[in-house]
């Protein structure tokens, strides 16, 4: 990157503040919106950080004006070509993510109907997101158009992410045959005049994160060419001591950074995300024994209270990636785009000298690393064809270990992607159709979806339909040195397809809004990983060993949204958002496996929504509101430590093994109050205000709904904890 910025002429200087035209709408993205429907609680607010609108002279003092003669070359291209956002379907939140008081790429997608997250309380640690009653492993993520999930643990790695410097997370198929698709990208960062953007967390346990990001553009021209350079680079920390032992974020840091050089037929991008991520992997917290499991809560006597604290799991990851778009195909109107990212992951588990304390079959500290490095490529062609609009491309990847203690553990693994995609109306229906084949060593399968919508009056109706299949990963075929004991007959299994459907009617009118989705699924030969039965007197939900299997008959749901809002969209005012879902196994009595799956989810969950928003002093723009949400009991998911996955428990058993300790029905009661002060906006949270941890040194029994509010046993959320953050902008 120095390189390049060396030879852009010092004469340009500052970038042109003449408004850069608008570049034609892409045909790669869909027209019709997508069938989804938005969360309910998430508040309106703007889709990009403050609007610069100002005009100012050039560097050189000329006039801003590209007209006229003497423009020359230190003109700005008519309609610099741009990279088309990867994104499917509709974002489950109305703002970027920088702009919002989510901690995590998770919890932005919690805000999707029919989403339950299974939260394990602790800053940067892998949360889990369930869409419409689907496991958490089914869902792929794509950063830019390429995989960012790990092909070790089978599961995406939204923690690696600095969510402040990506664009809203769009959800639909998924590319790569999963059932569900995150897309995401870097944000475009298209102000004229040069922004910094400061965003920094700080909460009462001790978290203290800051992302820094500068993004300016110069005029450059390239070979007699007028063009746009643009240099974007970021950087983002985090660090926690945690509550309890064994969870604190003891490193976290993420470097960004991105040239783009536009003209009016290319576009030719490199950037680079380097995250390292170093985090407790604790098996769980327990009060001590003869006591109740309220105890956890009083602090600090309970501060080590947590089993096998010294477990760390760290992850190393870089991915570089070049890509360019223009008229690369004879007899194409539409511009091809070709990308290419080299990646480089090494994972490593330290076992901290307590594996075993949970049913693991060691007690030796031991660090389990495994390095790997992949290659990702992809290609995509629009084609205009009458009334269709098609964009068809390809995609692969090839994984290969560099080095690894893991036995097994070794070799290489590939996978090739071919997709299609037609956008068109018909009459007042979008209609939407995506198609797939999916190749890897050991098995090839298709995939498809459909999505319709149409509106008649103040009444949406939608429709989707999907097919897809299952990837396992590289432990559940070979296995993790006892800690996941691998499918039997992989890595040459064949896997049954995941089959969805959903449709919903919306109505609005004034301020009203109603809605109705049912969805069902099936699911032939379901992998998942199950966690075996722990020792008898074992007092912790958390076991280091986990078998994966699937079962013998397909597992069916079916379930319903309803969502309500009121106001929702208003400036100024009261308001009220909420939804609610119902989910059912139809097949949880036709083996054991399938009883223990059905239970992972509660029956009934939602959160709601109420505020107001008004202005103090002519320029403090507030959104005052609480949130909650609720879930029914439930045996949720068990955490496993070593993967980082979230496994299905064994049947029957409630641990700890004490009366008042089922995972519901409970939830959570937030305050919130985000407040916009010329251009910056401030974010204030007490979240779980329900319960409360002890006085220090305190034993006196606190007010609370149900002793212990947690999702995923046994990981206490934090009670009542404070939450600051400001979000900054700073033109020039």
């Amino acid at each position: 990157m120095v390189v390049v910025l060396l030879v852009v002429p010092v004469s340009y200087g500052q970038v042109d503040t003449t408004e850069t035209p608008t570049p034609p709408p892409d045909t790669t993205t869909a027209p019709a919106a997508d069938t989804t429907a938005l969360d309910s609680t998430a508040a309106p607010r703007p889709d990009t950080a403050r609007a610069d609108t100002t005009e100012r002279p050039t560097a050189n003092g000329e006039s801003s004006s590209r007209s006229g003669p003497g423009a020359g070359r230190d003109e700005l291209p008519d309609t610099p070509r741009s990279f088309p956002d990867p994104v499917y379907g509709r974002s489950p939140v109305d703002s970027l993510p920088a702009l919002t008081p989510h901690a995590g790429l998770e919890h932005v997608l919690a805000r999707q109907s029919g989403s339950f997250l299974y939260d394990l309380g602790s800053v940067g640690w892998p949360h889990g997101w369930s869409p419409r009653g689907l496991g958490p492993h089914r869902s792929g993520l794509w950063l830019d158009g390429h995989p960012y999930d790990s092909p070790l643990t089978g599961r995406a790695r939204f923690d690696l992410l600095p969510t402040a410097f990506l664009q809203r997370p769009g959800l639909g198929p998924d590319p790569g045959g999963s059932a569900v698709g995150v897309h995401t990208a870097w944000r475009d960062y298209d102000q004229v005049r040069p922004i910094t953007e400061l965003r920094f967390r700080r909460d009462g346990n001790g978290l203290q994160s800051i992302e820094v990001g500068h993004s300016q553009q110069h005029r450059l021209s390239l070979f007699g060419g007028a063009g746009l350079f643009q240099l974007t680079f970021g950087y983002g920390g985090r660090a926690t001591d945690g509550i309890y032992d064994g969870s604190d974020l003891r490193r976290e840091r993420r470097f960004w950074g991105r040239l783009r050089y536009q003209r009016d037929d290319w576009a030719i991008e490199l950037s680079d995300l380097s995250s390292r991520h170093r985090i407790g992997a604790h098996s769980g917290v327990v009060p001590p024994e003869g006591a109740p499991f309220g105890t956890v809560y009083v602090l600090p006597t309970c501060e080590n209270c947590s089993v096998n604290p010294g477990a760390r799991r760290n992850t190393f990851r870089n991915d570089l990636t070049a890509r360019v778009r223009g008229p690369l195909l004879p007899g194409t109107a539409a511009p091809t785009e070709l990308s290419a990212t080299w990646t480089s992951n090494t994972f490593d588990f330290e076992t901290g000298g307590g594996a075993g304390n949970s049913g693991g079959a060691s007690g030796v500290d031991t660090t389990w690393t495994t390095r790997l490095q992949g290659g990702h490529s992809s290609l995509r062609q629009s084609l205009q064809v009458g009334p269709h609009t098609l964009t068809l491309g390809a995609r692969g990847s090839l994984w290969g270990v560099a080095r690894s203690n893991v036995s097994g553990v070794e070799g290489t693994r590939w996978r090739a992607h071919a997709f299609a995609r037609d956008s068109l109306r018909l009459g007042r229906t979008n209609l939407v159709l995506d198609g797939g084949w999916h190749v890897t060593a050991d098995q090839q399968y298709p995939s498809a979806a459909v999505r319709a919508e149409r509106s008649l009056g103040p009444v949406r109706l939608t429709a989707a339909a999907t097919m897809a299949g299952q990837r396992p990963s590289w432990y559940e075929t070979t296995g993790f040195e006892g800690l996941v004991r691998p499918l039997p007959g992989a890595p040459s299994s064949s896997f049954g397809r995941v089959v969805e459907g959903r449709t919903g009617v919306n109505f609005s009118r004034g301020t009203v809004d109603v809605g109705i989705e049912g969805f069902a699924h099936q699911i032939r030969d379901a992998l998942d990983l199950y966690a075996v039965d722990p020792p008898a007197g074992q007092r912790v939900a958390s076991t280091d060993t986990v078998d994966a299997r699937r079962t013998a008959t397909p597992v069916r749901r079916v379930g319903a949204t309803v969502t309500l809002g009121w106001r929702r969209d208003a400036d100024r005012g009261l308001y009220l958002s909420g939804r609610a879902t119902t989910l059912t196994t139809l097949s949880d009595g036709e083996s054991p496996l399938q009883a223990r799956l059905a239970d992972t989810l509660p029956q009934v969950y939602g959160r709601g929504r109420i505020g107001a928003r008004f202005v103090v002093f002519v320029d403090l723009v507030t959104d005052l509101y609480v949130e909650a949400r609720g879930w029914t009991a439930m045996s949720s998911r068990w955490f496993h430590p070593p993967t980082g996955r979230l496994v299905v428990p064994p049947s029957g058993t409630s641990i700890p093994a004490r009366p008042g300790t089922a995972v519901g029905p409970n939830g959570t009661v937030d305050i919130h109050a985000d407040i916009k002060l010329r251009g910056a906006t401030l974010f204030f949270a007490l979240e779980n205000a329900q319960v409360s941890f002890a006085a220090p040194g305190s034993t006196e029994k606190q007010a609370t709904l149900q002793p212990g509010t947690f999702t995923v046993p046994v990981y206490p959320l934090p009670a009542r904890q404070f939450r600051f953050g400001v979000h900054w902008p700073i033109f020039d």
